[in-house]
């Protein structure tokens, strides 16, 4: 199958690496003739080195840059180790190479400002800070950075603020979940890669590639991976390597650098497209210690593109010595089965039942009759069995028969009739002489007469007969009777004087 470039993508083997499979840049202007005249603007009286044009420019910034103060966010941050600190401060539009020397760090810590162990800890990525210092030049590499001589943190940057409000949204809505995750497959057929057509990133993938696993075909899917558009052309890659359809597992990334190198990976158009591929999506960018937003939603994360490479496809090494472990064990395996069954059949040919078959059948035909004798026996055994069992059974239902429990329980009843009536006799009979002895002991002890013998008197009104219980209720010439324990009183109720007030 191949693939023009007016499906955006270009196909090859991954072995031989043939150059021509990496487009050439559309615009030739790029690069200046060098075959042309002398440079416009050279000095007359002969070139000058680099070295003495860089020495002039150095001069120049020096005098014209002694001291600035700038703001910016980290990126590329590092310490060597022999104590210097090399960053870089960027913003949306430019970007300042800086130096932190370790004597800059010492004079620092001596005059009490910050220590140098405390810078190296506080500045990373994504911080925003304040650095003073000159500007010149690095001679080797003619590149203009800033000689840092004092820095503050200012709080963290707008890309990092924004990296990782994306982050907390994508997880948010699952992008990064693990039951989303695809597995890789084992033997890649077809391997998509959407990265830069120049870069070195694709031929390292092509060689590594091509070394172990030579038989797979590459499908280029060519994308600018820094600068404005990138995002789309990435998205745009991914989408062209689904609809091309073959494809097993693709391959995003590029090589390492800045944050803001790196931001193309970091958009949100990206992650979205990486999410919803219907092909495994091995994420590569930059080096291991990066880490962008397509890392986290791919399905797998590689530290580098090598390294992607390695994961989508196994070592044919590997795979041809298992191969051939496997061809070993199967050879062997098939020698003792073929031994084995050898010497079945040599066992067979020595059997005295194959060169007499008939005497196999009587042998047979004894171990049937012992068979039917036995399970006559055994029969015959379970029947008397059975029987005993069933004459146990009919005499525990005659046992518990209906009638015969009626009978019992009518006499049960009657017996218990019997019992109730005599029971209730003797209870009732006990139990009311009881109650009339202790009641005929209740009113001997409550009539008068046992009241006058403990002293008391009883005085009757005789014109009526009743007790008499107040004084109020007997009128003068009224006669009374007062009954004692031996004998009667009678008396005349006399008027009585009223008490003076």
């Amino acid at each position: 199958m191949k693939l023009g470039r007016e499906s955006g993508i270009y196909g090859g083997m991954a072995a031989p690496f043939d150059a021509s499979l990496i487009p050439e840049p559309e615009d030739e202007g790029l690069f200046p003739s060098l075959s042309g005249g002398p440079l416009a603007g050279s000095d007359p009286e002969g070139p000058e080195t680099v070295w003495q044009l860089t020495r002039r420019v150095q001069a120049a910034l020096e005098v014209e840059f002694p001291q600035v103060w700038v703001v910016g966010e980290i990126s590329n941050f590092k310490r060597h180790t022999s104590g210097h600190v090399f960053f870089t401060l960027k913003d949306e539009r430019a970007s300042l190479r800086c130096v932190l020397w370790r004597s800059t760090l010492a004079r620092q810590a001596c005059r009490g400002l910050t220590a140098a162990a405390r810078i190296r800890r506080e500045l990373k990525d994504g911080l925003e800070v304040e650095a003073k210092g000159h500007i010149s030049v690095f001679e080797k590499a003619g590149n203009y950075q800033l000689y840092v001589s004092s820095v503050k943190p200012r709080g963290t940057g707008p890309l990092e603020v924004a990296f990782r409000k994306l982050k907390e949204k994508l997880a948010a809505e699952g992008l990064f979940a693990s039951e989303h995750k695809r597995p890789l497959p084992r033997f890649p057929r077809r391997i998509g890669v959407v990265t830069s057509p120049t870069g070195a990133v694709v031929r390292d993938i092509i060689h590594v590639l091509g070394r172990r696993w030579p038989a797979a075909e590459i499908l280029l899917a060519p994308a600018r991976v820094q600068g404005e558009g990138a995002a789309e052309e990435i998205v745009r890659g991914i989408r062209n390597l689904n609809r091309v359809g073959g494809v097993d597992v693709m391959i995003v990334g590029r090589g390492g650098g800045s944050l803001e190198d790196l931001w193309p990976f970091n958009e949100e158009a990206v992650a979205r497209a990486i999410f919803a591929s219907g092909v495994p999506v091995v994420s590569a960018v930059g080096h291991e210690t990066d880490f962008s937003i397509s890392d986290f939603v791919s399905d797998v994360r590689a530290p580098t593109p090598s390294a992607a490479a390695e994961l989508v496809a196994p070592d044919r090494r590997e795979v041809l010595a298992g191969l051939e472990a496997t061809a070993r064990r199967m050879a062997r395996h098939m020698r003792h089965l073929v031994e084995r069954q050898r010497g079945r059949l040599a066992l067979a040919a020595r059997s005295r039942f194959l060169a007499h078959p008939e005497e196999l059948v009587l042998a047979r035909a004894q171990v049937l009759e012992d068979f039917a004798q036995r399970m006559r026996a055994v029969v015959r055994e379970a029947a008397s069995e059975r029987r005993l069992r069933l004459e146990r059974a009919a005499a525990g239902l005659a046992e518990h028969a209906p009638r015969t429990k009626q009978q019992r329980a009518s006499a049960a009843l009657r017996m218990a009739a019997y019992r109730l009536r005599a029971a209730g006799r003797t209870l009732l009979e006990h139990r009311w002489r009881a109650r009339v002895d202790g009641l005929a002991q209740r009113l001997s002890d409550l009539s008068p007469d046992r009241v006058l013998e403990r002293g008391y008197s009883r005085t009757v009104l005789e014109r009526t007969g009743a007790t008499l219980m107040r004084a109020a209720d007997a009128r003068p010439g009224d006669r009374l009777r007062t009954h004692l324990a031996e004998g009667e009183l009678a008396s005349r109720v006399e008027p009585t004087e009223e008490p003076r007030a």
